[in-house]
């Protein structure tokens, strides 16, 4: 599992942006957030999540608020 800290989340759009604890970013999607029912993240967050490969690179999969 990595962690992070969520840079922005468009709640709207339900796309947002993690800052892993090495300094890569990796975009993140509402439906690949779990837990509690409240599938959105604010800035400053610390979640831990697994990286998936996706055709256009790494994205955060199973994202749980910390």
């Amino acid at each position: 599992m990595a962690t992070g800290t969520v840079e922005w989340f468009d709640p709207q759009q339900g796309t947002g942006l993690i800052v892993l604890d090495d300094g890569r970013k990796v975009p993140v999607r509402r439906v690949q957030i779990d837990g509690g029912g409240s599938q959105s993240l604010h800035p400053s967050d610390r979640v831990e999540f697994e990286l998936r490969e996706s055709p256009s690179g790494l994205v955060a999969s199973g994202v749980y608020r910390l």
